[in-house]
């Protein structure tokens, strides 16, 4: 028996897509066959995605939107189904995280983490759920955190956030079964993807990520170094393809062991 993910004419929408986990998983689901539209808040970076996509033949679209705003992600699927017909899968990438003690956090980063890592993916899944009700299919797959089950210092509102999402992704999942949509959730570990590059600031301190410290970042990674974005997008992949029709509400770390305890 061969194991090939074939997506071909599935439609899906990637938000966050313009860098890092996103820009790897709207790839890869192009890759696999897909129709995609991605979007993201930044034109430079998301226009940067849809040139990856063309330059493997893929067939994409990008539409900027702030999926914070109600507005703009009821219009991001809308666009979608006006563009390609319909949506099979849909992959909630985007995120931002804001690093202070839980003492300094301010009530705007508070506000800004739990907007767009939490409430964007509520208003993206509402959105697209309605028309995967109407199909009775679907794939919805939530980025979460491993920050989402184990405490991380100066990170209070991006694991509060992130803790969201799992949850979020299990009720989901529970409510949407009974129309054929599968809803799961990926929690990524230490990745190298730019947003750790700026949060870490300097080489030693992605060494402290990975091989642990007791004031930070606690146990570390036994895998010895970084995901690879595109080791993500893998797990999203599988989860969007036929081989995981029947696996819905579950959450899937994938972070070199860091949540192992």
């Amino acid at each position: 028996m061969s194991f090939v993910i074939d997506l071909a004419g599935k439609t899906a929408v990637v938000t966050g897509a313009a860098r890092g986990i996103g820009r790897a998983v709207a790839v890869a689901l192009a890759d696999a066959g897909a129709t995609l539209m991605v979007t993201d808040i930044a034109p430079e970076g998301l226009n940067a995605s849809k040139n990856v996509i063309d330059k493997i033949g893929g067939k994409c679209r990008a539409h900027q939107a702030d999926i914070t705003v109600k507005a703009q992600a009821d219009g991001l699927i809308e666009e979608t189904l006006r563009s390609f017909g319909q949506i099979d899968i849909l992959v909630n990438c985007a995120g931002i995280l804001r690093v202070a003690s839980f003492l300094e956090t301010t009530e705007a980063d508070w506000d800004a983490t739990l907007d767009v890592n939490l409430k964007g993916t509520f208003l993206c899944c509402q959105a697209a759920g309605r028309h995967m009700v109407e199909r009775r299919t679907g794939k919805i797959v939530n980025l979460a955190s491993n920050a989402g089950k184990v405490p991380r210092m100066n990170n209070g509102s991006y694991c509060a956030s992130k803790a969201g999402v799992i949850l979020l992704t299990r009720v989901m999942a529970l409510e949407l079964a009974q129309y054929g949509i599968a809803v799961n959730a990926v929690c990524p570990g230490g990745t190298d993807t730019e947003m750790i590059r700026i949060q870490a600031g300097d080489p030693k301190v992605l060494d402290r990520i990975i091989q642990g410290d007791l004031e930070t970042y606690r146990a570390g990674i036994p895998a010895g170094r970084l995901a690879r974005p595109e080791e993500q997008a893998y797990m999203v992949l599988y989860l969007a393809s036929e081989y995981a029709d029947h696996i819905t509400g579950q959450t899937f770390f994938v972070d070199g062991g860091q949540t192992m305890v």
